[in-house]
């Protein structure tokens, strides 16, 4: 009897150590994702009545001007990684053929002090139901995500150049010139232009002040700027609270992009709360933006959508 029992044991042993050997199936379903899919991904139609705001088109445009370059990919709540576009992202976890929730975060490289990627705060989760299949490829483009700002976004300052600007010379800017951004249309857009040269000067130095103060504290503030430029900019940050003003601090800059517009971004945040005074829960910012040229040589400096936004992230 003992020899039987031992028998059976022995071969639910050998059963079992069979089953356990056998290969895990590893095959992936996969989700394939374009920079297509991201291209007018921001539905900006009810922004005014969401924010109890009053832009007009031209302001509203002004808003989905983004070029993003990445991914925050989830699945089933399930952190992926961050994903350059295009890619094929794997999907391990699909028994046959399975319905998913599907979210998707824009992102982009940040630029500035670091040059990190870093999603797009301001924006809404978008959440899909996508069906993945195991060794197939699920194409965005079936069904492109849309997105709508936050409605705990806030905009605090947006210059487009539309017949005026909020642009004017430093106190050390060149006095012969005195040079600023001048509201003009250039390729049938209203922009910011300063062109250098021998006669109107080869170097210049401006401001524009935020009309209200951001906060402090727990809050995401950016900087964005639209830009085609033949020389490079320096951008720095002038912060005032009633105990510490008309402090500079350099937040980086961009490179000339003499043939194509671009859009950057810059995190204030950090920059911020280090340096704002600590009895303050708000400060003022001066955006100080300076640039130059060549002797003998016109440099033209076109930027529009100037934009600073902030959104509390707790």
């Amino acid at each position: 009897m003992k020899n039987y029992i031992y028998l059976i044991i022995s071969i639910l042993a050998i059963i079992f150590g069979i089953n356990s050997c056998k290969p895990t199936d590893l095959t992936p379903a996969y989700i394939h994702v374009t920079l297509e899919d991201f291209e007018n991904c921001i539905d900006v139609s009810k922004f005014n009545e969401m924010h109890d705001a009053n832009y007009d088109q031209e302001h509203l445009d002004a808003l989905t001007h983004h070029k993003f370059t990445h991914a925050n990919i989830y699945v089933n709540n399930k952190n992926l990684g961050c994903w350059e576009l295009p890619c094929k992202v794997p999907v391990l976890d699909v028994d046959g053929e399975d319905s998913c929730t599907l979210i998707m975060l824009p992102a982009f490289p940040m630029t500035g002090m670091t040059n990190t990627i870093q999603g797009y705060p301001f924006l809404n989760i978008t959440r899909q139901r996508v069906l993945l299949k195991k060794d197939k490829v699920y194409e965005v483009s079936q069904n492109r995500p849309k997105y709508i700002y936050s409605e705990y976004a806030h905009v605090a300052y947006f210059e487009t150049f539309s017949n005026s600007s909020s642009f004017s010379p430093t106190s050390t800017s060149p006095g012969q010139t005195g040079l600023t951004f001048v509201p003009t249309t250039y390729e049938g857009k209203n922009v910011g232009e300063i062109v250098l040269n021998d006669s109107n000067g080869l170097y210049f130095d401006v401001k524009t002040t935020l009309t209200e103060p951001v906060p402090v504290g727990s809050y995401r503030v950016m900087l964005e700027v639209r830009y085609k430029t033949e020389g490079d900019i320096d951008v720095n940050m002038r912060m005032s609270t009633a105990y510490n003003p008309y402090n500079d601090y350099a937040i980086g800059g961009f490179y000339a992009s003499p043939d194509e517009w671009k859009t950057i971004h810059f995190d204030l945040t950090n920059t911020i709360n280090a340096y704002h005074s600590a009895s303050g829960n708000s400060t003022y910012i001066t955006l100080l933006f300076s640039g130059g040229g060549e002797k003998g040589k016109e440099t033209r400096f076109e930027i529009d959508d100037v934009k600073v936004l902030w959104i509390r992230t707790n």
